[in-house]
């Protein structure tokens, strides 16, 4: 995959006239969580990955993020790429940010696929785990900060593989500041489930049997919400259900973005 500079973002493109297909990482990792779907589709998609603005190799910022500007960096990606329509995939935050953009710009997307993450903002106690997060990085705390995340991210099983490493490795990458902004970028999203009542778009719901941070019922009103819409529980998984479980995400995903994309 090529690598460029979009914006200020670093992106991956395999350009080879396929169909695009865009993949949106999770907090608070980047684009290297989607190498296991990178290279399974990339014989019959565009497949495209970036990391979010601060995060990984795309330009540090300042710490002062929010939903919108992440949304707003992902249509520029796609209009700087000179794409008219796009499959979009995107995982917990990754999900978050492809919500918000196609309520923006509705036209830009042909199919959507929805894991692990859900469509109403977050309540009171959730701002304040954001505010503590913000302070544990702040002072220092990022080691503590790593453990905690990804006990949450992996179901009991996969945490004592090898995923574990990988994770503390991904998100070893990423900067404090980078961090702190896509705290607040996920503190400053909004409530999407009306705005997704009123969408014919194709959506492809996926969540982890074990997923504790967004568990079934988020994903069942994502579901309920979204007419044209399918939904399928990942066995063997928490929230990472494409790391956790890549062959059982992969077939769900290909068999979908095969029936909309002839």
């Amino acid at each position: 995959m090529k690598n460029k500079i979009i914006n200020g973002l670093s992106v991956y493109d395999n350009e080879n006239g396929k169909p695009p297909l865009v993949f949106v990482h999770a907090f608070p990792l980047n684009a290297a969580m989607w190498k296991r779907q990178a290279e399974f589709f990339k014989k019959d998609f565009r497949v495209i990955t970036y990391d979010v603005r601060g995060i990984g190799g795309s330009i540090p910022a300042d710490g002062q993020q929010t939903m919108d500007f992440f949304a707003g960096d992902l249509i520029s990606i796609i209009e700087n790429l000179g794409i008219t329509k796009i499959n979009a995939a995107g995982l917990s935050m990754g999900g978050y940010i492809i919500q918000h953009a196609m309520l923006k710009r509705p036209e830009l997307f042909n199919t959507i696929i929805l894991a692990d993450t859900k469509g109403e903002r977050d309540t009171d106690e959730a701002l304040i785990s954001r505010a503590d997060t913000i302070r544990m990085i702040k002072e220092g705390k990022r080691k503590e900060f790593s453990d905690a995340n990804i006990k949450k991210l992996l179901n009991d099983k996969n945490y004592s593989t090898s995923l574990k490493t990988e994770l503390e490795e991904i998100i070893s990458m990423n900067t404090d500041e980078g961090i702190c902004g896509s705290v607040l970028a996920l503190a400053t999203r909004g409530n999407y489930i009306h705005g997704l009542q009123k969408s014919d778009v194709n959506a492809l719901i996926l969540v982890g049997r074990d997923d504790i941070l967004t568990p079934l019922p988020n994903s069942e009103t994502l579901k309920n919400s979204l007419g044209n819409s399918e939904m399928h529980v990942i066995e063997n998984s928490g929230h990472l259900t494409n790391m956790e479980n890549p062959d059982e995400f992969n077939k769900l995903t290909m068999n979908f973005l095969m029936k909309h994309n002839k």
